[in-house]
């Protein structure tokens, strides 16, 4: 396995993920969580009302967006980092998002 997808496997890059990681998204030119959100509604606009996958969600950020929009019947959270994911489950505990969603291993 690469070194750089064993790297998001660990627990410490999952917990910081979110804490400061993505930070560098935006020095590298992301517009920011916001208008990466709105552009992503906006591109799955034919599935409001439908399911939706989050393939390599990390942490969940994107897939806790899409839950609590309320815009979709369920969202399916996959990631290849087991830790990732159990970052999201805490994440989605946290924030206290209801437990009607979907989240698993990606292989």
């Amino acid at each position: 396995m690469p070194v750089a997808t064993e790297l998001f496997r660990t627990p410490l890059v999952s917990f910081l993920y979110e804490r400061g990681w993505r930070q560098n998204f935006i020095w590298g030119g992301f517009p920011g969580l916001e208008r990466e959100f709105e552009m992503a509604k906006t591109y799955l606009k034919p599935t409001i009302g439908g399911t939706i996958v989050d393939a390599s969600c990390g942490s969940g950020l994107f897939s806790r967006l899409f839950i609590k929009s309320g815009l979709y019947s369920l969202v399916v959270a996959l990631d290849f980092s087991e830790n990732m994911l159990k970052q999201c489950n805490q994440y989605i505990k946290q924030e206290n998002i209801s437990d009607e969603y979907a989240f698993g291993h990606y292989v």
